[in-house]
């Protein structure tokens, strides 16, 4: 059944030449930032291989066995991070070539994600695998959709604009809001749903 958006009525049908045109009008920037995010991620991992007797984070998995995983603590941990790289990201608007230094942004979050891995590989592999592969990779890929999204509308629509742009400011903030409610509820998902399901089911 079709629904209206905006005033253009959408069906399932138009889903598919909708991602196509997204992919085809940034590809640039999808190509860049992700291909940078997984190649940073690989080459930090191992290099922080060989300082994994040095490094300490948490196992959030083996916290959820040992009953002292909060999830309201933990969730609104991720929720505020998540806000602050997209409030980042919004803060490139109408600065040209801003938006370059959210490249670095992108650095450090795979860093990050491979210090925390490599830092929480202390439990037994089943544990260690639940800790990188549902709490820590898909969280820190959300942090890095967020940012990507909203640089991608901001390409779109600011970048190059004069006085006279075609979405005004208000827009971009309803959308930066949007894409952190959206992206929100993936991450509550990843530190609240999940981890209570699988409490229930192997703890």
């Amino acid at each position: 059944m079709a629904k209206k958006f905006n005033g253009i009525k959408l069906s399932p049908c138009d889903f598919k030449p909708f991602v196509k045109n997204y992919c085809r009008d940034h590809k640039l920037f999808l190509i860049t930032f992700y291909f940078l995010y997984l190649s940073i991620f690989a080459v930090s991992l191992f290099i922080v291989l060989n300082y994994e007797s040095t490094l300490s984070h948490d196992n959030y998995y083996q916290m959820l066995m040992s009953g002292e995983y909060s999830f309201v603590k933990v969730s609104l941990k991720y929720l505020l991070i998540n806000l602050g790289l997209s409030v980042c990201a919004m803060f490139t608007y109408r600065k040209k070539y801003a938006f370059a230094v959210m490249y670095f942004f992108v650095t450090f979050i795979a860093y990050r994600l491979a210090v925390n891995i490599v830092g929480s590989w202390c439990s037994n592999n089943i544990v260690n695998t639940l800790n990188a592969t549902l709490f820590y990779f898909p969280i820190f890929t959300i942090f890095v959709i967020s940012i990507v999204t909203i640089l991608c509308h901001i390409n779109k629509y600011y970048l190059y604009c004069n006085d006279r742009c075609p979405v005004t400011l208000k827009k971009m903030c309803i959308f930066t809001v949007c894409v952190v409610i959206a992206t929100s509820i993936c991450i509550l998902v990843f530190t609240l749903v999940l981890p209570l399901i699988i409490r229930h089911i192997l703890f």
